[in-house]
């Protein structure tokens, strides 16, 4: 019931439950993006730490080949009771951030090369992620390739939908 209550707080959980950052905090990394992930909750929930994957590619050295997500370096030890779902979404909504991203340890990191490049190359690295979050917001990428167990479903809006939705 705790969790529950935490997951409704909004002082505790971000807004909705997709993830959609601010450009004015990224300082232009992957302005725009809109990367879709699963948060995964094992059946001893709280006292085994969830996991998150994305559903697409996403250059970042926090994430592996398949989208999987190390959250150990915020998480280095899961504390039933103290870290919450909440706290991994705020997590997984900061580790796009520039300040998480100065701070990676490289044992955490499941991307070497993109941790290589954040750390020596930036104008290369930000060539990639901002290429990334652009493909994250293509079409296909938003509206198709969903998995079949997934009961969220995202579809274009048209222009006249969109006008009679704002208007009511």
């Amino acid at each position: 019931m705790t969790e529950f209550i935490n997951l409704k707080n909004q002082n505790h959980c971000p807004l909705g439950v997709y993830v959609m950052p601010s450009t004015n905090d990224l300082y232009g990394y992957y302005r725009s993006g809109a990367f879709r992930f699963q948060l995964n909750i094992p059946k001893d929930y709280p006292n085994s730490q969830p996991s998150v994957t994305f559903f697409k590619d996403v250059f970042h050295p926090l994430v592996d080949d398949h989208g999987h997500v190390n959250i150990s370096q915020q998480f280095p030890k899961w504390r039933p009771y103290q870290d919450y779902l909440f706290h991994v979404l705020h997590y997984l909504k900061n580790m796009f951030k520039k300040v998480v991203l100065d701070g990676l340890n490289e044992k955490y990191c499941l991307n070497k090369e993109s941790y290589r490049l954040y750390r020596t190359d930036k104008p290369i690295f930000h060539k990639l992620a901002q290429q990334c979050a652009q493909l994250s917001i293509t079409e296909s990428f938003l509206f198709e390739h969903v998995p079949d167990d997934n009961m969220i479903r995202f579809s274009p809006l048209s222009e006249a939908k969109f006008a009679f939705y704002a208007y009511y």
